[in-house]
């Protein structure tokens, strides 16, 4: 069999109807399916920088040819009426069942946290992503953990973990783990907490081939932080703040495939554009063999980038990430850009 080329393309752009085509998550087969599931959502007031309401959902396309071709897009998580559904993440579990993690958003304030009650719900299919079941809150009565796409993980003593940014304030990470195949779930026993004056963002976990859990922590900093686990992130040794810089928007983090070397995926620049990967050798603590996805386009209207996915799949990276074309003509555009590349490419060949 012929291996699959690099292949770069606006797979979801957002149109005058549906203009934002954003966070993704893509779910591989071992016969080259793949199924990805993405944020989709209507027009919004985004230049007085408001959320729409109730009108977010989680559309799906599939791939039977390892991204080559895709079918077109069908619902995967409706809306509801009032909440949003957004930021998918997928996992699959031993047993065969896919486990897929999601934000619901069941209010909106104008005013103060433009998010309002949100937090992160599960669903299963054992019939390879053909059927779901009734969603369940991760969090039950407690709401108002964030979290982002593609961040469902599990470690090799069969833990399931998804960390979350709390609410409010912004100044503190928990993970939510399940030790039963995502039937139930608790809170671990200690929050990271950040320094003085500090904000965090959208946090990624990765269980490095030590054994340890790294959570890589977006802040307000300027550079990457890090902290990690010896107990399958219940407890949390200090923050180390000396990680990559610039990061001004979500990152992804994860081990290639058969390795203990890391990938991240970040914007090398103060601004969300460069969408640049790097290597790491020493689990996290150096950075190396950087390589451009997106260059910064001339001015004075850049397009951004942000919010990047990664799956792995018969030697291949296949990613997203949205771009913003970031004019005054298109401003409330967001497309979903798929990209696939070999695993060497990440180290230059």
């Amino acid at each position: 069999m012929t291996a699959p080329q690099p292949l770069k393309t606006v797979l979801c752009p957002g149109t005058a109807d549906e203009p934002r085509k954003v966070e993704a998550s893509i779910l591989p087969f071992e016969d080259g399916r793949l199924y990805l599931a993405y944020t989709a959502g209507e027009r919004a007031d985004y230049l007085e920088g408001r959320m729409p309401e109730g009108s977010i959902r989680i559309l799906g396309r599939w791939s039977s040819d390892s991204g080559d071709s895709w079918s077109d897009p069908f619902l995967v998580r409706e809306h509801q009426g009032l909440p949003n559904a957004m930021e998918p993440s997928f996992l699959r579990l031993p047993s065969g069942r896919i486990l897929q993690a999601y934000m619901k958003r069941d209010t909106f304030q104008p005013q103060g946290d433009p998010f309002g009650q949100i937090y992160p719900m599960v669903t299963y299919s054992n019939d390879e992503c053909a059927n779901w079941s009734e969603p369940q809150s991760i969090p039950g009565d407690e709401k108002i953990y964030y979290t982002t796409n593609d961040r469902l993980i599990a470690l090799e003593s069969g833990r399931i973990i998804l960390p979350v940014l709390v609410a409010p304030g912004s100044s503190q990470v928990g993970v939510w783990m399940s030790d039963d195949a995502g039937k139930t779930w608790r809170l671990g026993n200690e929050l990271i907490k950040a320094g003085p004056g500090i904000r965090y963002g959208y946090p990624i976990a990765v269980e490095l081939a030590d054994g340890r859990v790294a959570m890589f922590l977006m802040n307000s900093t300027g550079c990457i932080h890090t902290c990690h686990s010896q107990d399958g992130a219940d407890s949390w040794g200090p923050v180390i703040q000396s990680g990559p810089a610039p990061c001004p928007a979500t990152f992804m983090v994860q081990r290639l495939p058969d390795s203990s070397d890391l990938v991240l995926i970040w914007n090398h620049h103060t601004q969300r554009t460069n969408l640049t990967t790097a290597i790491s050798q020493d689990h996290g603590s150096s950075w190396s063999h950087h390589r451009l996805l997106e260059s910064q386009e001339d001015k004075p209207f850049p397009p951004t980038y942000s919010f990047p996915s990664l799956a792995f799949l018969n030697g291949m990276a296949h990613m997203t990430w949205y771009r913003h074309p970031s004019d005054e003509k298109t401003s409330p555009r967001f497309d979903l850009v798929y990209c696939r590349r070999p695993v060497s490419w990440f180290y230059g060949a």
